[in-house]
């Protein structure tokens, strides 16, 4: 697979914003989000139908895959920022360019339900997309700190990416060297579980599994564990490093395991490191992750170290 960077992002681009999932709705100033763009220096182009609305989806499949089409087609358009996640980016999938997205290989960001995207991208053009803050649901809110520090870095310069802590060491295996690399793949744990299988799942092997999750109960989270297991896309794994899992409790009286007990579970037989505690997913101030990028654990330090820039000049 040919690996495509994106173009670094400069003062003065314009960047695209489209909602390939559900609306912004009432508690999310995606107006806010777009003032906060262009403060930092960048002109914002809206996709045509982000303010449409057809269910709980940000317009019908065409019209949310024909925003994504365009401005990945428009030479204006230097990067693409997603509005929020929410619903409804795997239902578009068959609908996009990919020969056009190919031919212009652009930053594109989001996370949640944007997962799909992300994988489908990288398996059908190898470009390297951003796990990253959204418009509305983040930049228009609660943005800032090391995290923004993160985020801007990563999409505008083209040094290789400050490593990130993994503090917890989930891993029952004893592995004989310090590092182990691969392609960071993943994202939101359900739309990775529900990719696989499909052809938008990467066939490669060598990946470092990303997963993060919200609102789901622990027996959920080791169903869908249990389905990427079944597919041996763990076999293909060579570590694995796990976000925030928020509001994943059991139900009030009803018998389960605990999270840490269906991780170490599900990957005790291989022999690679299982990191948490990563400060990233539903959260405030994640950070962003490059999608598809050359990257390893480093057991001794807990954290995972970039082995390239996702970006290029």
């Amino acid at each position: 697979m040919k690996i495509r960077k994106p173009r670094l992002l400069k003062k003065g681009d314009v960047v695209g914003v489209c909602a390939p999932a559900s609306a912004p709705n009432a508690n999310e100033n995606i107006n806010r989000g777009i003032r906060y763009i262009e403060r930092n220096g960048y002109r914002v182009k809206l996709g045509k139908n982000i303010f449409k609305r057809h269910g709980y989806l940000a317009g019908t499949d065409a019209q949310r895959a024909s925003d994504i089409n365009d401005l990945f087609s428009d030479p204006q358009v230097r990067a693409i920022f997603v509005a929020r996640g929410g619903y409804g980016s795997h239902r578009i999938l068959p609908m996009l360019d990919y020969t056009c997205i190919q031919q212009y290989p652009k930053i594109f960001v989001g996370y949640s339900d944007i997962t799909a995207l992300h994988l489908a991208l990288f398996t059908k053009t190898g470009l390297i997309t951003f796990s990253g803050p959204m418009v509305a649901s983040d930049m228009g809110t609660s943005l800032s700190g090391k995290a923004e520090e993160s985020f801007w870095d990563t999409l505008t310069s083209p040094a290789i990416p400050k490593p990130l802590s993994c503090p917890d060491n989930l891993s029952q295996s004893h592995p004989s060297k310090a590092k182990f690399a691969g392609r960071i793949l993943g994202g939101n744990l359900s739309l990775t579980a529900a990719l696989v299988g499909t052809e938008y799942f990467p066939p490669i092997r060598d990946i470092i599994l990303l997963l993060e999750e919200i609102d789901e109960r622990p027996y959920r989270i080791d169903r869908l564990l249990q389905q990427i297991r079944l597919a041996g896309i763990l076999k293909r794994s060579s570590g694995v490093a796990l976000g925030q899992f928020i509001n994943c409790t059991p139900g009030t009286g009803k018998p389960s395991l605990t999270l840490n007990q269906v991780f170490r579970e599900v990957f005790a037989t291989f022999p690679y490191p299982v990191f948490g505690g990563l400060q990233y997913g539903h959260r405030k101030n994640s950070f962003t992750i490059p999608v598809g990028t050359l990257a390893s654990l480093n057991i001794r330090s807990k954290q995972i170290e970039f082995l390239e820039a996702p970006v290029q000049e």
